[in-house]
């Protein structure tokens, strides 16, 4: 075999080597293309997943929190928003009995439609309980007055804040605050601006956290705080879901100054300019 034959042999065999090794490569490379784009999927179908399953917990939320809102009103209030209803068919006060049952209808439509929202405007909020002291105003006839203040700085139409939050403890201070109180009772709802939260009090001159209580137990009957118990599990929830710490105090006046009684429980919402 010549020389040049040996050479162009060698030749072919570099060529067909470098082929393969090239198309070994190829395949090498496509391999690592193809389980890269096989992770990729799995990923985002993993990503998927987690946000059907938020989505999920989130509607599961929304269920529960309409739930929580729901036994807010008392069936004990429903039940004697009707009778007061009847009382003032009875005594021929068809106008008095108009007002309530119109206040009363409206007061339940704001609240199964707030049943399916997660936050609600200050100025919504501010009808609702307008409405909802308007019915027990008209059923304890004389027993207390009402106050609602909204600090001038606050956009009511834009801010927002988790819907009936105070009702619970308004309705502690009607039912049991203004127990055995001589005088007439007051209720005030305020509204304010502090930083970078809208800040909401309700304060009362009832008897008092402790002594409302006390009453309760020497009356025979069992007294539970309802009002926090609700509203400590929503505002779990709302931390949980919505990543927002709302503080909630309650303070016993009377066990700070001896001059002073009553209650006033203060809810710190942090908001985003």
């Amino acid at each position: 075999m010549s020389l040049h034959s040996e050479l162009l042999g060698f030749k072919i065999d570099f060529t067909l080597t470098t082929i393969n090794a090239f198309l070994l490569n190829i395949i090498n490379t496509n391999f690592i293309v193809l389980l890269l784009c096989v992770v990729i999927i799995i990923l985002i179908g993993f990503v998927i997943y987690l946000l059907k399953s938020k989505r999920d917990l989130k509607m599961s939320f929304n269920r529960i929190e309409q739930q929580l809102l729901l036994t807010q009103i008392n069936p004990h209030f429903i039940f004697n928003s009707l009778t007061a209803i009847q009382s003032f068919i009875f005594r021929n006060e068809s106008h008095q009995a108009g007002k309530y049952l119109s206040n009363f209808a409206k007061l339940i439509r704001f609240i199964l439609e707030s049943s399916k929202l997660e936050t609600t405007t200050i100025e919504r909020e501010t009808k609702i309980l307008g409405l909802y002291f308007d019915l027990q105003t008209l059923r304890f006839e004389g027993r207390f007055d009402y106050k609602i203040e909204i600090d001038e700085t606050l956009d009511i139409d834009e801010m927002t804040i988790p819907p009936m939050l105070p009702q619970p403890f308004i309705e502690n201070s009607i039912e049991h605050g203004f127990i055995q109180l001589s005088e007439k009772g007051v209720i005030t709802v305020r509204f304010k601006k502090r930083e970078k939260s809208i800040v909401i009090e309700v304060e009362d001159n009832g008897i008092g956290v402790e002594e409302s209580k006390f009453v309760h137990l020497r009356s025979g009957k069992s007294h539970q705080a309802l009002a926090a118990e609700i509203t400590s599990q929503r505002l779990k929830k709302i931390k949980q879901l919505r990543n927002i710490d709302i503080k909630i105090e309650i303070v016993d006046l009377k066990s700070d100054n001896t001059s002073t009684q009553g209650t006033i429980v203060i809810f710190t919402i942090p908001f985003k300019d």
